[in-house]
């Protein structure tokens, strides 16, 4: 070899040992950062599990949504030798189809999820048949051991990877303390991607619980009754609400239909709403003790006045308003009792604008009840300005607002404890969560005085003793209420077709334990609220003061002495 060769050759190897180290050391000092974060990437994940979801229960202890442990299988497809055979093993393990499966695992990022929510026996085995390949991710899955027992109340949760979220009702307003705080794993892999461990980074926090002011037993009772009722009558919906009417403690929040809160795609989405509170209708005829306490407070009404109702109805600007009530001449008590049309709007058309708004804004009445659950309808309650000639007759019939069965429970509560609102509540506290019921009245404002309020409550106990609502009373437990059998405004316009039978009221009338409101939405077969509403407030009643353990009380108060109570007995303000 010649010497110019040599010199050649041994250029060339020094050059290129200069550019390998010159690589070297752009790799290994100038690239650093990016290899380094590569290998991470390739050898190493976090993982982000979500910890157990909190558990829902009544007050009287029965579990209504849980969560239990689950295992998350998680599969390395690049490492997956015969993805075939795997997902022909597998599928069977995790109830999927083996095509499904395989074409989960022929597709898609390296790591894919070959199924969540899997129970840890199955996840093992599936460990078994791909060893190198197969991830096992703590995970969960939440149970509603009551089924469809107030499923509109509790809501549903979706999936967002292995997050569980809530969707609707108390899952998803209450979601932030339900879930608690997640935990991160460190998974770390070889170069060739074998699994070298599992390593937990942060500890999380399961949710908090929560316990509701409901009695399953009692929520069963009544969305059993109203089933029953909604298969008669060949309603839409029904709604009922129990209330107790001093601490405002919801005992029984019933909407059917339902829906199974584990399989909330099979039903419609109508059934997923919580009509109680969801949905505001005309009160109708239950309006009408609300006015005649602000035409007592107004002092718009004489004493001893009597009504001439024998024209089966009244002609006011221009329209004829009809009078479903028997012809006679009434007192303001009878009025009530016998539900006239006629009298009310009259007795309506002597109130100041300004002052019956006032009235049925202090019950609540245009606003939501805070209560804490999703989308709750606030009702309609228009100012005195934007009134016609007919508002205020109208107003006194139940039409021209529209409310909750919730708010209008709340209503009647003010006229059963004594004249206070209450704030309505359905949570009693969150362990640890920062959130306790408080105890004795919540009260927000005085609407009614004492006076006032025991006379109402003497004008309700004779719509059962001999009104429209004699099919309401519970024997052993005298009762009082109101019917309403509304027309609900459908494209700008009553019809005779769209109907709300209502029943608001409460027993023992004299003590009462429970406020019950029952709605009906659109009845076919039948629509009077005398008819469908009262006997289902009846059952329901029944139900509530047996479950509540409240012992039967004395025979009712006699119609005559009734009378002359409400004779005597002075108003008070609103």
């Amino acid at each position: 070899m010649s010497v110019r060769r040599l010199r050649f050759v041994v250029v060339v190897l020094l050059l290129a040992v200069a550019l390998v180290g010159a690589r070297a050391v752009q790799v290994m000092v100038a690239g650093h950062r990016r290899y380094a974060l590569l290998a991470r990437r390739q050898q190493q994940q976090t993982l982000t599990v979500p910890s157990l979801r909190g558990e829902i229960r009544s007050r009287d202890g029965y579990l209504l949504a849980t969560s239990v442990s689950r295992i998350a299988v998680q599969v390395d497809r690049k490492a997956l030798p015969y993805p075939e055979l795997f997902a022909e093993a597998a599928a069977p393990l995790l109830h999927r189809s083996p095509q499904a499966l395989l074409d989960r695992l022929l597709s898609g990022p390296r790591m894919v999820w070959a199924a969540q929510q899997v129970e840890v026996a199955a996840a093992t085995a599936v460990r078994r048949l791909a060893p190198g390949a197969v991830v096992l991710v703590p995970d969960s899955s939440r149970l509603y051991p009551l089924g469809r027992l107030a499923a509109p109340v509790l809501g549903f949760v979706g999936r967002e990877e292995l997050r569980t979220v809530g969707r609707a009702g108390l899952e998803h307003y209450y979601d932030t303390i339900l879930a608690g705080e997640s935990s991160r794993y460190l998974a770390v892999r070889d170069a060739v991607q074998r699994k070298l461990l599992l390593r937990r980074l942060k500890s999380g926090r399961a949710g908090f619980d929560l316990e509701l002011t409901l009695d399953a037993r009692l929520q069963e009772a009544c969305e059993s009754i109203l089933s029953e009722t909604v298969h008669e009558v060949t309603a839409r919906s029904a709604s009922a609400v129990v209330l107790e009417p001093f601490t405002g403690e919801i005992l029984a929040l019933a909407s059917v239909p339902g829906f199974d809160p584990s399989d909330p795609g099979a039903a419609p989405r109508y059934n997923w709403r919580c009509h109680p509170l969801q949905e505001a209708f005309e009160p109708g005829s239950t309006a009408k003790p609300l006015v005649a306490a602000a035409a007592l407070a107004a002092g718009v009404l004489r004493r001893g006045e009597r009504f001439d109702c024998r024209a089966r109805g009244i002609l006011l600007a221009g329209h004829w308003i009809r009078d479903h009530a028997t012809p006679g001449v009434y007192t303001i008590d009878d009025v009530i009792a016998q539900s006239s049309n006629a009298a009310m709007a009259r007795i309506a058309g002597r109130i100041p604008r300004a002052f019956l708004w006032r009235a049925l804004d202090g019950f609540g009445f245009g606003r939501r009840t805070g209560i804490g659950f999703p989308a709750e309808a606030h009702g309609s309650l228009h100012p005195p300005k934007t009134w016609s000639k007919l508002s205020a007759s109208g107003l006194a019939l139940g039409q021209e607002l529209t409310v909750t069965p919730l708010q209008l429970a709340a209503a009647y509560a003010a006229m059963a404890n004594g004249g206070w609102l209450v704030r309505p509540r359905l949570v009693l506290k969150a362990n640890g969560g920062g959130i306790r019921s408080a105890t004795g009245p919540t009260y927000t404002a005085r609407v009614l005085d004492a006076g006032l309020a025991r006379r109402i409550r003497r004008m309700l106990r004779q719509v059962v003793v001999e009104g429209t609502g004699t099919l309401a009373e519970v024997p052993g437990y005298p009762a009082c209420g109101k019917t309403g059998t509304a027309q609900r405004a459908t494209a700008g316009h009553f019809d005779d077709i769209h109907h709300v039978a209502w029943f608001a009221g409460f027993l023992p009338w004299d003590a009462p334990r429970a406020v019950i409101v029952v709605a009906v939405e659109q009845p076919v077969r039948d629509y009077w609220a005398s008819s469908v509403a009262a006997p289902c407030f009846r059952r329901i009643g029944a139900a509530a003061m047996r479950i509540l353990e409240v012992p039967p009380t004395g025979a009712a108060l006699p119609v005559r002495l009734a009378r002359s109570d409400a004779r005597t007995d002075g108003g008070g303000g609103v």
